[in-house]
């Protein structure tokens, strides 16, 4: 009977897939503010480009959160449940990045196979806020920052991209390649 039961555990666990875990960058990032708008009485008016840096560090912990420190902060963001499924916005008459452009970064059909992490903060200066990342590939992530001050809704997008050197920098340096063995 144990036997039986070892055999079958053994069969179960190689047929059963293993779901990959979805490569999260994490490390220090440069942000910056690269599009938004104010709605107010049904009206967009287009954010000026903020084109200032600001510094953040990003670490994922055991139950797959990110801890965001920006500007000082300490920011905790949970995973979504059903990652881009789970979020709504309306970047109609934007630049903004619309649903359908972040699935065809990750290349998937179904928003909810899109990871994202998100949470409702206390943002200086702006009140509570919704902000969301979404990774990038695994030097960089998109983030929407949205508020709603005085019946207005802001929303912003931002860029967190590791900063050291061009992911497609060659590997052979210039003053190596000058030097031949004899």
């Amino acid at each position: 009977m144990f036997r039986t039961l070892i055999s079958l555990l053994l069969f179960i666990a190689s047929v059963v897939p293993l779901q990959a875990e979805v490569a999260v960058p994490v490390g220090i990032f440069k942000v910056v503010n690269t599009e938004g708008f104010v709605q107010s009485n049904g009206e967009r008016v287009a954010l000026e480009t903020d084109m200032s840096e600001g510094t953040a560090l990003i670490e994922r912990d055991a139950a797959n959160r990110l801890k965001v420190e920006i500007n000082g902060a300490l920011l905790t963001l949970f995973p979504l449940d059903r990652g881009l499924a789970a979020l709504t916005w309306d970047a109609n008459g934007t630049a903004l990045l619309h649903d359908i452009d972040v699935r065809a970064l990750f290349g998937k059909d179904d928003p909810a196979d899109v990871p994202a992490w998100g949470a409702e903060l206390d943002w200086p200066g702006s009140g509570l806020v919704q902000l969301v990342l979404l990774p990038l590939g695994d030097r960089a992530y998109t983030a929407f920052l949205i508020s709603h001050p005085n019946d207005k809704t802001v929303v912003r997008q931002m860029e967190f991209r590791q900063f050291y050197g061009p992911s497609d920098r060659p590997e052979i340096s210039f003053s190596s390649s000058l030097t031949q063995p004899d």
